[in-house]
């Protein structure tokens, strides 16, 4: 079992910088850059539409990070008190990806670049190859 770094944050969008701070102290050096890079910017989307969509931006309302690494892979899980997240796009939709649409970017892209996403209603976990 990895040992796993857990982090809460209330449902403010400023909050989206402790969070993108706390996964790159979390990386280190051990992670490439282009890896890295991706691990953040899913990170961000997501832990946004969590705070937006999940928890309505209502700062009693709590956004729970879990971090885990080992040689081969990076998870990372966000949570939310939401109802729950929309269905994962396919790969096909997720390659149709509109960049600068305002609903659905963070899902598509951890759809493309990640090794394996989970999600079970409030819950999304992300897997990432080293």
């Amino acid at each position: 079992m990895m040992p796993k770094d857990t982090l809460l944050v209330n449902s403010r969008i400023e909050e989206v910088q402790t969070v993108y701070e706390w996964i790159e102290k979390l990386l280190g050096d051990s992670v490439e850059s282009k890896l890295r890079h991706n691990i953040l910017l899913i990170t961000q989307e997501i832990v946004t539409n969590a705070i937006v969509h999940g928890n309505c931006l209502d700062a009693s309302k709590i956004v729970t990070l879990t971090f885990q690494k080992n040689s081969e892979e990076v998870i990372v899980s966000i949570q939310d008190e939401g109802t729950g997240s929309p269905p994962l796009p396919t790969k096909e939709e997720a390659t149709e990806l509109d960049y600068l649409a305002e609903n659905g970017r963070g899902l598509k892209l951890a759809v493309l670049l990640c090794k394996k996403i989970e999600v079970d209603r409030n819950l999304i976990t992300f897997v990432f190859e080293i």
